[in-house]
C-alpha cells in the first residue's frame, strides 16, 4: 500500500504527479556522480548503477614471457643437473698432416664437466572461504592462481636475464651473470660481451660483429634472436626512412602507413628475430629498490643493519679504468643491501661528490657490514656533475656479492653504465640445445591447510634453472642508452 505521506503535494495514490514533480524527480536521481553506496538513501537507492562484469587489470600477459615460452625445456632429474661441455674436437688446424710413414700425432676432444643447481620459485596465496561463496565479479580463487602463476613466470623470465646466485643464493645465474663470468675466468672470449658504452644500438653495427662472432671458427653457432628492451626497440623502429611506406591490406581503399617495425635483421650469417622484452631493465626499472617498493624496502631493514659506506678518489685500476674526458666529473653513489627479499633502503655513499679525473680514474666504495644480514649490495650512481643528487635520480649500476670479512670494496670503472640495459643475441635452433630451462617440476598448486582460519590457502611453485651449454653461441652488448631515454648518466 502507498503511503500517502511520501507523495510530492497534489499527487493522488494514483501515481499520477504534476509534470513540475516528476522533473524534479528526475534532477534528484541523476543529480551528482559520487557517493558512499553504503549511505545511498531516498532517491539515492534508485539510481541504476552501471556494473562492468569484466575486471580491468593492467598487469602482464603469457604472451610477454618471450624468452621462457621460447626455450626447449627437458627434465632435470635432480636437483644437481650435470652434464659435459665440448669445446674442441683436438689438434690444430692443419695439425693431421703427416708423412707417409710418419708418427702419427695424438689429439683428444677437449671436454668440460658442468653442474647446475636446480632453483625454486614459489608464491603462497589464499581467498577467505567467503570470499569463495559470494558473487563476485570474477572467480577469487581462479584470480589469485592466475597472479600466482604470472608472478612466477615473471621470476622466471628476468631472472633468465640478471639472475645472479653469487648475490641471491636462491636465485639461479641468468644469461649476463654466467657470459660475465665466463669472460672472466677465460672460458669465453671478450668478443661474446660487447660494448656500446652509452650510445643507442639503432644500427646494426654491432649487432653483425655478433652475430659473426656465434658463427666463428671455434664457436659454430648460429645467430637467431635478439632480446632487447624496448627503447631499444623503438630505436631500430625510428631509425627506418620515414618515407618508408607500407601497403596495409587490411585498410580500405588502399591504405598505407609512414614507417615499419623492424621485426628482425638480415645478417650474412641468419636472419635474426627482434624480441623486444619487457622484463630487461631499463629506464624507471634501474632506479633504487627503495623508490619503487618502499614498504619493502623499509622491511628488508636487518639486511643493511649498521652498515656504513665511504667513497673516495682512486687510481689504483686507472689502466683498465673506462672513464675518460668526456666523463670525467663529481658523482655521487647510494647503495642498498641486498637478501632473499630485495634490498633494503638505499642511502647516500658521499654527500660531498667524488671528483674523477685523469689522476683519480677508479674511485672506490668500501662497505663495512656490521650488524647487517646482507648477501650482497647493490651500488648506484648519480649523474656527472648532478648537484641535486635525489635518490630518485640514481640508476643501478651492478649487483656485487658481499665479501668474507669485515668490508666489501667495490672499484667503478665504468665498465657497468648506469642506466643503460643489455642486449642478448643467442641462438635458439632447437637442435642446437644451446641454452635452456632445465625443469625438474612445471608449475603446480599445492595445497596448504588452515589453522584457525577460513581461508582457502595454496602454494604455487616452478623447479628448474638456467642452463647455457654453449656460451659460444651467446653474444651480450652491454651500456645501451636509447635515443629516447630520459636519464642520461653523463649529462645533467
Amino acid at each position: 500500500m502507498i503511503d500517502p505521506s511520501i507523495l510530492p503535494s497534489g499527487a493522488g495514490p494514483t501515481g499520477v504527479m504534476p509534470l513540475s514533480d516528476v522533473e524534479e524527480l528526475r534532477k534528484a536521481l541523476e543529480a551528482g556522480q559520487t557517493y558512499n553506496i553504503a549511505d545511498a538513501s531516498g532517491g539515492q537507492a534508485l539510481r541504476i548503477q552501471s556494473l562492468d562484469h569484466t575486471m580491468q587489470a593492467v598487469i602482464q600477459e603469457n604472451r610477454h614471457f618471450r624468452l621462457f615460452n621460447a626455450l626447449p625445456k627437458p627434465k632435470a632429474t635432480a636437483t644437481v643437473d650435470e652434464w659435459t661441455e665440448q669445446s674442441g674436437v683436438g689438434g690444430f688446424l692443419g695439425g693431421s698432416t703427416n708423412t707417409e710413414v710418419g708418427t702419427i700425432n695424438e689429439a683428444t676432444g677437449t671436454y668440460t664437466r658442468r653442474v647446475g643447481l636446480v632453483k625454486y620459485l614459489m608464491t603462497r596465496r589464499q581467498v577467505s572461504f567467503v570470499m569463495s561463496l559470494q558473487n563476485n565479479l570474477i572467480d577469487a580463487e581462479a584470480a589469485e592462481y592466475a597472479n600466482g602463476a604470472l608472478q612466477l613466470l615473471t621470476d622466471a623470465e628476468y631472472l633468465c636475464f640478471e639472475g645472479d646466485a653469487s648475490v641471491i643464493s636462491s636465485e639461479f645465474s641468468g644469461i649476463w651473470t654466467q657470459m660475465r663470468d665466463g669472460v672472466a675466468a677465460g672460458e669465453i672470449s671478450g668478443d661474446h660481451v660487447l660494448d656500446a658504452r652509452a650510445q643507442s644500438l639503432a644500427s646494426i653495427n654491432l649487432v653483425n660483429t655478433a652475430a659473426a662472432t656465434i658463427s666463428a671458427y671455434g664457436n659454430f653457432g648460429t645467430p637467431t634472436d635478439l632480446f632487447l628492451s624496448q627503447l631499444v626497440q623503438a630505436d631500430f623502429d625510428n631509425g627506418l626512412d620515414p618515407a618508408f611506406r607500407v601497403p596495409l591490406p587490411d585498410v580500405p581503399n588502399g591504405g598505407i602507413s609512414l614507417g615499419a617495425p623492424v621485426a628482425g635483421i638480415r645478417t650474412s650469417w641468419g636472419n635474426i628475430k627482434n624480441q623486444p622484452d619487457v622484463f630487461i631493465p631499463e629506464g624507471e626499472m634501474l632506479k633504487p629498490f627503495s623508490e619503487r617498493y618502499s614498504a619493502i624496502a623499509a622491511a628488508n631493514s636487518a639486511y643493511a643493519g649498521t652498515m656504513s659506506a665511504t667513497n673516495v678518489a682512486d687510481n689504483t685500476y686507472a689502466s683498465t679504468s673506462k672513464f675518460a674526458t668526456a666523463t670525467y666529473g663529481d658523482y655521487h653513489y647510494a647503495i642498498a643491501a641486498i637478501g632473499q627479499n630485495g634490498e633494503s633502503a638505499a642511502t647516500i655513499v658521499n654527500a660531498t661528490a667524488v671528483t674523477i679525473d685523469s689522476t683519480h680514474r677508479s674511485p672506490v666504495i668500501t662497505i663495512t657490514h656490521g650488524t647487517g644480514t646482507a648477501t650482497g649490495y647493490a651500488i648506484y650512481r648519480g649523474r656527472r656533475n648532478d648537484t641535486s643528487h635525489t635518490m630518485a635520480d640514481f640508476r643501478l649500476v651492478k649487483r656485487i656479492a658481499r665479501a668474507a670479512g669485515a668490508t666489501t670494496a667495490f672499484y667503478d670503472l665504468d665498465t657497468d653504465v648506469p642506466g643503460t640495459s643489455r642486449a642478448y643475441i643467442l641462438n635458439l635452433t632447437p637442435s642446437a640445445t644451446a641454452i635452456t630451462w632445465r625443469q625438474m617440476l612445471p608449475m603446480v598448486k599445492f595445497p596448504l591447510y588452515p589453522t584457525v582460519s577460513a581461508i582457502i590457502p595454496w602454494a604455487q611453485m616452478l623447479f628448474g634453472y638456467l642452463r647455457i651449454s654453449k656460451r659460444k653461441h651467446i653474444v651480450v652488448i652491454k651500456n645501451i642508452l636509447p635515443d629516447s631515454a630520459t636519464w642520461n648518466p653523463y649529462t645533467v
